[in-house]
């Protein structure tokens, strides 16, 4: 059985590739981080990369102003600028401070994907062992 075929598992599969992409792109922008002239990137939202990919799996709100999906997070996958929080005289956008703060972020999310997806599978082993019926 390919679980890949199953959304939950082709979900998290998606938001994995997400975020490993988003850590790529925070470790360029740090790298650059002295770099005259260069600009922070970030990729798009995930939310918005779902969207566009799946346009039936709509966050429920009972809200428009609750859980936005991460309408507040700088950055699918395709890299955007991002808006300047400050600029050095040698034209560098790249804060260390607000691009380590990500990186953490990005790998909080991505341990807690990778934890769902073993829990998942857990169930999935657990149904199999009985019986599943």
């Amino acid at each position: 059985m390919d679980l890949n075929r199953l959304s939950l598992f082709s979900m998290f599969g998606q938001r994995m590739g997400w975020l490993g992409e988003r850590q790529r792109v925070l470790a360029e922008n740090i790298a650059n981080a002295d770099t005259p002239g260069f600009a922070a990137r970030d990729v798009k939202p995930f939310a918005a990369m779902l969207r566009k990919h799946s346009p039936r799996l709509a966050l429920a709100q009972s809200d428009p102003v609750h859980a936005t999906g991460g309408a507040g997070r700088a950055g699918g996958i395709g890299t955007d600028k991002v808006k300047p929080a400050e600029i050095t005289i040698s034209g560098n956008t790249v804060s260390l401070e607000r691009e380590m703060m990500k990186a953490a972020d990005t790998a909080m999310d991505y341990q807690l994907v990778t934890n769902l997806y073993r829990k998942q599978l857990g169930m999935f082993r657990a149904v199999l062992a009985r019986g599943g019926g």
